[in-house]
């Protein structure tokens, strides 16, 4: 026999559409949504309701870009990357929880050490810990000399091409390229892999249907992205107006994650000098990232890791001018297309999985109102419930 239970609210955020809906009534069948109705709703007596009044209901969020064991809440983090399996993965783990409480159900891995993302997701899968659903890029593929403490080094094209097919083979979702670093240097933008490297790990992700995305803020790196055809580009925090428009054009996505520049308490973790840098280009980042959403370029939204903290994300969005609905697609629907499985979740509509979040609050009219994450629901199971 199907479990079945109601879940009503004060609104609900429509992903697909951008817009908010007043008083939905969502009905959840086993792990499904089998209905959504507004205004008054018939509900069979006796019947389970989850009374969210006062709150808003939307899809389960997206972090379209997270590391699952890298952990920028410890002191060094990027030096315990270095850090034996074992211990990466039990902080895989604790982050992955971390992450799930803040409302994030679908987390999009760009790379983890050995493999460490696929022993999680599967560990997720077959109900051994909890965590929101992983989209892996299993290890991420970078130079000896290059940025990406998180990724693993592969040199020149053969090695990258044996790299790939082993990720594949492996389980891979996509493939990640490290190709430039996160700051300038010296007013330089240097990149680390080569248009011919970029270009063999593109044909061979391509040639059995994986998409190609690359950690690149700009320069001659993302012009060689663009050329060999990388399908996403995570952070372009230096992309410019033609980079922006070209990208636009061919469809391609970017993924935003500006909050980096941002999060001074993130900052406490790392070294004077990084920090020195992250205040240098912020400015220049807040510029590039407005010229993105003013640009109609399709993006999608990701903390990079910072778990919990998705909403941020979303508020600094917004703080930059970009309007409630389209941030939150971001998290959302765009996520879930970025992802291609916008069949499955990004929005609560009938036939989809039951990933739901619920946040205290009216957000259409408040957007920190993200921040008040009080019930979280994933594949039909309450994850978070703090509604009495």
């Amino acid at each position: 026999m199907k479990k079945i239970v109601y879940i009503k609210a004060d609104s609900l955020f429509d992903s697909v559409a951008g817009i908010f809906k007043k008083n939905p009534t969502v009905t959840i069948e086993d792990d499904k949504i089998s209905q959504v109705h507004f205004g008054d709703s018939p509900i069979p007596a006796g019947a389970e309701i989850i009374d969210l009044t006062g709150c808003t209901l939307l899809p389960g969020f997206i972090d379209a870009h997270d590391h699952l064991s890298l952990s920028p809440q410890l002191k060094g983090h990027p030096q315990l990357m270095f850090d034996a399996d074992p211990l990466l993965t039990l902080r895989g783990i604790n982050n992955m929880k971390i992450d799930l409480a803040s409302g994030v159900t679908t987390a999009r891995c760009l790379g983890d050490k050995n493999f460490i993302d696929l022993y999680l997701k599967d560990a997720v899968n077959q109900g051994i810990v909890e965590g929101p659903r992983i989209i892996a890029a299993t290890r991420g593929i970078k130079a000896t000399h290059a940025h990406g403490f998180v990724g693993t080094v592969f040199d020149g094209v053969e090695a990258i091409r044996l790299a790939v097919r082993e990720n594949i083979k492996r389980g891979a979702d996509f493939i990640k390229l490290f190709v430039t670093g996160n700051t300038l240097k010296d007013k330089i933008m240097p990149h680390y892999l080569s248009a011919a490297e970029i270009g063999t790990a593109v044909q061979e992700a391509h040639q059995v249907g994986k998409k190609v995305a690359a950690h690149c803020i700009g320069g001659e790196g993302l012009r060689h992205c663009i050329e060999q055809g990388v399908d996403v580009i995570e952070h372009a925090y230096f992309a410019t107006d033609a980079q922006i428009e070209t990208l636009k054009k061919e469809n391609r996505w970017i993924v935003l994650t500006p909050r980096i520049f941002f999060n001074e308490p993130r900052w406490a973790t790392v070294s004077q000098a990084a920090i020195d840098e992250f205040k240098q280009d912020r400015e220049v980042v807040r510029e590039r990232c407005q010229k993105i959403l003013q640009s109609g370029v399709q993006y999608a939204a990701g903390t990079d890791a910072s778990h919990g903290e998705i909403a941020e994300d979303v508020i600094i969005l917004t703080q930059f001018g970009e309007s409630t609905s389209r941030a939150l697609q971001g998290i959302t629907w765009n996520a879930a297309r970025l992802c291609e499985i916008e069949n499955q979740i990004g929005s609560v509509e009938s036939g989809k999985i039951a990933d739901l979040v619920a946040v205290k609050g009216d957000l259409e009219q408040d957007i920190k109102a993200l921040r008040s994450v009080c019930f979280v629901m994933k594949d039909g199971k309450i994850k978070r419930n703090e509604i009495k």
